[in-house]
């Protein structure tokens, strides 16, 4: 058996599918751990998955946030000296 870490950040579209593979370690025996945003903690933990915060730690429902970082010239800067 081995722990493993599966890291996402972002949307659904992020999550959905490192939750499918922590469902596929877990039935062969393995323990998953999803590392991401602390929005998603109650879903992950509800899967059944171990959860760890990642950051930087966005809420992915907060649009005016996301706007300033999914910004082609200053969403990393945004990221880094923000966030």
């Amino acid at each position: 058996m081995a722990k493993i870490v599966l890291a996402c950040w972002g949307s659904y579209g992020d999550l959905f599918p490192s939750l499918a593979i922590a469902d596929a370690l877990t039935a062969l025996g393995h323990e998953a751990v999803i590392a991401s945003c602390p929005f998603y903690v109650d879903l992950v933990r509800a899967q059944g998955h171990a959860f760890r915060p990642l950051r930087p730690d966005v809420r992915p429902d907060d649009r005016t946030i996301l706007r300033r970082v999914m910004d082609p010239q200053r969403g990393s800067e945004v990221v880094v000296r923000e966030i």
